[in-house]
């Protein structure tokens, strides 16, 4: 009775239909309610795959993580996990707290600063499992479960130690991202450190990205130099001597500002370079820029140095002067010798001729040298052609209006030096002015009898010929031996004699034409002939011969034509051999036609 009368009091809930539908989040439609239900099963689905795929399987044991047969819907961790974007789902992290991710293998990173190595707490499953795995974690995991190498962690966990290069130490966290499944964006600045740390972690997909897709389409003129200081500090020799290369093909492109950081070992390697483009004179104006960029850097090193110095104590102090004995960006004898080497440099730029002079003067080992392949007597020669010599005697007359520092800066015994360099070379452009002088007189003495012979020539054979006849003659125009340029008056040869070239004339009865003149103050005869080029075509030679000789020298090529009959090319005439002296090729060469001799007559008194 007692149970009854509480019943009776127990108030009695509400019927539904007024209880606050907004209370519920209920679907609306028989649509909405079959959506639910399938995202249910398949989540619940999901579930049960990734426990059948990892139950039993210990985090410590490499072979059966590696031999885990994942669902599809998180198999590919080149592409992210599909999985991850569902609600509940886990995704493993090395960059949050190692025991709320359960670490199992801590990565310990050398970079030989000193200061001990850096530990990054990481997972073995997306390290020895998947597209990204590391075959380098996967072996030293493999000896580790071996014995053959020991590791002093907690039972289950691995501890891996490796040794890198600080460049490369300082994009472990960008690499391990990458492993851990995100996207890498790859840049000039990224790409070697990245190449590296695939190379030594072994990610070949990885690496064969960067080296065969990435580097040689981004790998020019201006990024050169940058891939090359970061290559050489990974000690990346092979990525090192391409960037090398390339700088070396372009060295007359190169923006030398660009390489102001290279160290001067890695300048040696450039000058030396056997793929080398660029004449002596504009590379000693590169190198001499270079030195002057890399002087600056040096002294502002040293004055940060010096600043730190003062900052530490007594205990710190000699490891700071260690410091800078070791310091490879340091220029030595070796290097500024090797840089400037005759070899790589025989001729110096006037306009850097002083700065060479003055600079060379911290490397006694180097100036103190004899000899004309020495930088000094290199930097004389320079220092006493015309643009120096000017230079300095404009300053030397008004010192006001003409100043000239690095002379002025000079001490009395280099001033001395360089006075009788520029007096010498005074002299020597004063002599060689002179001979040029005379021999252009002979040459127009030459080309001024020359013409007198054509002439003279050019109206005897108009006189003598028949009325009747047409005058076959040929114009030579623009080559460089100038009186080899004029009228050519044909003449049927009968002479069968070889040219220099070994080509042999068409026939006995060729024609040929002929002009004479003076060469090189001698009576010379030019002649212009067919030979044979093959057995189906024919070229023309212009050769001259000695008046007391039959034996000819072939002096310009036409181009070869076929067929036998004997026509002129006009153009494309080409200097014979390496010979000197006589370019360029002749610019024009034809025949010239002209009426009978009585019809020219006749029309040339109806003109007048």
């Amino acid at each position: 009775k007692k149970n009854q009368t509480a019943r009776s009091k127990r108030k009695e809930p509400k019927p539904m239909q007024y209880i606050n539908k907004t209370m519920l989040n209920l679907p609306t439609s028989v649509e909405e309610i079959t959506e639910e239900t399938k995202r249910a099963f398949k989540a619940f689905d999901l579930q049960k795959k990734l426990e059948q795929a990892t139950l039993a399987v210990s985090c410590s044991d490499l072979s059966a993580i590696q031999a885990i047969q994942l669902p599809s819907e998180c198999t590919d961790f080149k592409e992210g996990c599909k999985g991850r974007d569902m609600e509940g789902a886990v995704t493993l992290d090395w960059r949050v707290d190692p025991f709320a991710s359960m670490s199992d293998l801590t990565l310990l990173v050398y970079d030989g600063s000193g200061s001990g190595g850096v530990p990054y707490y990481v997972h073995t499953l997306p390290l020895v499992h998947g597209g990204r795995k590391s075959g380098f974690v996967a072996e030293q995991i493999k000896l580790q479960q071996s014995g053959k190498l020991s590791h002093n962690t907690h039972a289950g966990d691995y501890k891996i130690e490796i040794y890198v290069p600080p460049l490369a130490a300082k994009h472990i966290p960008e690499f391990l991202d990458y492993v851990y499944g995100r996207e890498l964006k790859i840049t000039t600045s990224n790409a070697p450190p990245l190449r590296y740390l695939a190379n030594r972690f072994d990610l070949r997909d990885l690496y064969k990205d960067i080296s065969t897709k990435f580097i040689p389409v981004d790998l020019e003129i201006g990024t050169a130099p940058m891939y090359c200081t970061l290559a050489d500090q990974l000690k990346d020799f092979e990525l090192r001597d391409r960037a090398i290369k390339v700088m070396a093909e372009r060295m007359d492109k190169l923006n030398i500002n660009s390489v102001k950081n290279l160290s001067p070992r890695l300048m040696r390697s450039l000058v030396q370079c056997e793929k080398l483009e660029c004449s002596s004179e504009e590379l000693s104006e590169k190198v001499a820029i270079w030195l002057r960029l890399h002087r600056e850097l040096e002294q502002a090193r040293d004055e940060a140095l010096i600043g730190d110095y003062n900052g530490m104590d007594e205990s710190r102090n000699s490891s700071a002067s260690s410091m800078r004995k070791d310091d490879s960006e340091t220029m030595t004898d070796e290097d500024f010798y090797w840089i400037t080497h005759v070899q790589f440099m025989p001729k110096i730029a006037p306009s850097e001729a002083l700065f060479y002079f003055k600079f060379g003067s911290q490397y006694p080992q180097v100036m103190n040298e004899v000899g004309s392949g020495s930088l000094k007597s290199r930097c004389l020669a320079a220092f006493s052609g015309k643009w120096a010599v000017d230079k300095l005697a404009a300053h030397v007359e008004n010192k006001d209006a003409k100043p000239f520092d690095l002379y002025e800066n000079l001490d009395l015994e280099s001033k001395v030096e360089l006075l009788e360099a520029s007096m010498v070379g005074a002299k020597k452009m004063l002599t060689e002015k002179d001979e040029a002088s005379k021999q252009q007189d002979a040459k127009d003495k030459d080309a001024k009898r020359s013409d007198e012979i054509m002439y003279k020539t050019n109206y005897e054979s108009s006189s003598s010929s028949s009325p009747a006849d047409k005058i076959m003659k040929v114009v030579v125009m623009g080559c460089g031996v100038q009186p080899a340029n004029g009228i050519y008056i044909y003449k049927e040869s009968g002479i069968d004699e070889r040219t220099s070239s070994g080509s042999n004339l068409i026939n006995n009865n060729t024609i040929v034409y002929e002009k004479e003149a003076i060469w090189n103050q001698k009576r010379v005869t030019f002649v212009l002939y067919p030979t044979t080029a093959g057995q189906y075509y024919s070229q023309h030679k212009l050769a001259v011969r000695q008046s007391n000789s039959q034996q000819t020298k072939t002096l310009y090529n036409s181009p070869t034509v076929m067929g036998l009959s004997g026509v002129i090319p006009e153009l494309a005439w080409e200097v014979e051999g390496e010979m000197e002296g006589i370019h360029p090729p002749p610019q024009f060469v034809g025949k010239i036609e002209q009426p009978p001799a009585k019809s020219w007559n006749k029309s040339l008194t109806h003109s007048v």
